[in-house]
């Protein structure tokens, strides 16, 4: 379930909603010295004026209304950028055409012209790449042990309940008195003494004394009581310890299973050889390949809960189509999960996101924070795959800045995913092929851009909007097993991946920096590199590191995660 930092919700809504204004027919003189595009953003409150938008790239510029063909705003720009305008001309249908020209030249050239007619401003959030934000997804656990040996469920680590002699062990079971008599007889039970009060054998009688236990053992040890068996500790054949020699301060008929302690523990106490030999040979990989279930539980021993916590950051910057964006995205998210059988396991995750983004030479700002929560659970289909779902509810708060123009926006979001993931294991490798289709539906309210144009207080109502969108993750990590010096596991693994967004808002259109709309392809490719380590017994730490954006030229997107997981 993996794992992305997904908190742009805003930036998108305005470049991609933004497109929505571009009209067909965008007239781009190829005789004009700049570049440049018209969009209507909408009418002051109380329709006293227009507002107009126009991105253009360095030149001089003018705004002229058809309507008795006088000219509204001119300015200049150094380089590229977004500008607004305020036209007294408001039409209340379709009419009060506009018209961008570049006066750079000697004359004017004319680069856009455009209606007075709104089209779904600004109606959706999604990635400045183009892809929808669908947010923090909680990283669903991996309920698989990361040496291959299959994972029965959190369990405690109970004691190695087997007899030295082979014969199963049915559980510590009281020592009771044995009732034979001293001649051999059974003991039919405490007899009542009749008045003869002398014995048969002659004997005084000294009175009825209770008949006590005999309390040694089989093997002729004296029996110093039933000890309680502690976790850990499993009988041993008296006369075999490890070449006949007895470790110093302990019986030789107890040893401790290495999996209840630490190593450093290990290394003072006396280890069942047995069993810690087949726990290596299982960590090292000689063990089953079942498939894992949650990245949490990948290294430490099986528990019954998990708590885990992931710090993403994402790094984008997007320069297609002269964009010209930066963003820096960040998220905290934690969960919490507990076992239910050995092939389920379910749990609650909630998430914190930040993001600030930068856009068309910083004439564009857009700052977003926000939650989100919900559950996820993962079961295991067969001993090589497993599916994992989630579903989440997010709420944001978006602070808006265009140009001399502010606002704040609200929006929330409703997302799913359903992942199914294998793991095979060839040679000293593993291989965990992964195949996941997210969806989400987002919904934006209406909201105001209030500010001074031309030292005219202004104030711009404009609608919110919904959308759905999809995409469908093809990836692979490929994972190789190691031990460092004190015996701890450690794991090296590289991820190949594919993006397909199948469902996109605006017909998958985004905004170029002449607010024209183009439709980038709908593909892109991944590639993530990190490691998995065991701090201690029940403390998983893994890092990440990534690319996500080959195959998209002049977009750039960089990824980094730490994953901290306590098992217990």
């Amino acid at each position: 379930m993996v794992s992305r930092c997904r908190s742009i919700t805003a930036y998108a809504g305005l470049l991609t909603g933004l497109g929505s204004l571009a009209m067909p027919g965008v007239a781009v003189a190829a005789n004009c010295s700049s570049s440049g595009g018209l969009a209507y953003l909408g009418n002051t409150k109380g329709a006293t004026s227009s507002v107009w938008l126009s991105g253009t790239s360095a030149g001089s510029f003018g705004l002229e209304a058809a309507q008795g063909n006088q000219t509204v705003d001119t300015w200049t720009k150094s380089r590229r950028g977004l500008h607004l305008s305020l036209s007294p001309v408001v039409s209340n249908g379709n009419g009060g055409t506009h018209k961008l020209y570049d006066l750079s030249g000697g004359k004017p050239c004319l680069l856009d012209t455009q209606n007075q007619v709104r089209d779904g401003l600004f109606p959706d959030i999604n990635w400045p790449d183009g892809r929808p934000d669908v947010g923090p997804q909680p990283v669903l656990p991996d309920l698989s042990l990361p040496d291959g040996r299959p994972d029965v469920g959190p369990q405690p680590v109970f004691p190695d309940f087997s007899l030295p002699d082979g014969r199963p062990d049915v559980g510590p079971q009281p020592v009771f008195p044995d009732f034979s008599l001293p001649d051999g007889r059974p003991d039919v039970g405490p007899q009542p003494v009749f008045p003869d009060f002398s014995l048969p054998d002659g004997r005084p009688d000294v009175g009825p004394q209770p008949v006590f236990p005999d309390f040694s053992l089989p093997d002729g040890r004296p029996d110093v009581r039933p000890q309680p068996i502690y976790p850990g500790f499993n009988p041993r054949t008296p006369t075999a310890v490890r070449g006949g020699r007895v470790i110093a301060g302990r019986t030789p008929d107890t040893c401790i299973d290495p999996r209840s302690v630490n190593s450093k523990q290990q290394r003072d106490l006396p280890i069942c050889r047995d069993l810690a030999a087949k726990d290596a040979a299982a960590r090292s990989g000689g063990g089953s390949s079942q498939v894992p279930l949650t990245p949490g539980r990948d290294l430490p021993a099986p528990s019954l809960w998990n708590f885990w916590s992931d710090i993403q950051f994402a790094d984008i910057s997007d320069n297609r189509y002269d964009r010209d964006s930066d963003t820096l995205a960040r998220s905290l998210t934690m969960g919490l999960d507990r076992r239910i059988t050995s092939d389920l396991v379910v749990g609650m995750t909630v998430a914190l996101e930040d993001s600030s983004t930068d856009a068309f030479d910083g004439t564009l700002g857009i700052d977003t924070d926000g939650f989100s929560f919900g559950p996820y659970a993962a079961y295991r289909l067969s001993k090589h795959w497993a599916i994992d779902g989630s579903l989440t509810y997010g709420r944001y708060d978006n602070d808006i800045d265009l140009s001399v123009l502010s606002g704040e926006q609200d929006s929330e979001r409703l997302a799913g995913e359903i992942s199914l993931h294998g793991q095979y294991k060839v040679d000293a490798y593993l291989i965990r092929p992964k195949v996941s289709v997210s969806w989400s539906h987002i919904n934006s309210d209406d909201y105001d851009l209030s500010g001074n144009i031309l030292n005219i207080p202004v104030s711009v109502s404009l609608p919110g909007d919904s959308y759905n969108y999809g995409v469908l993750d093809l990836s692979t990590e490929i994972s190789r097993y190691f031990r460092l010096p004190d015996g701890q596991p450690f794991l090296v693994f590289t991820e190949l991946g594919a993006e397909y967004q199948f469902e996109r808002p605006n017909d998958g259109k985004i905004l170029t920096g002449d607010l024209s709309e183009v439709t980038p392809s709908p593909w892109s490719f991944s590639l993530r590199s990190g490691f998995r380590m065991l701090v201690n017994d029940n403390l998983q730490l893994e890092a990440t590191g990534g690319y996500l954006s080959f195959g998209q030229k002049d977009l750039d997107v960089w990824e980094g995660k730490l994953h901290v997981s306590w098992s217990f």
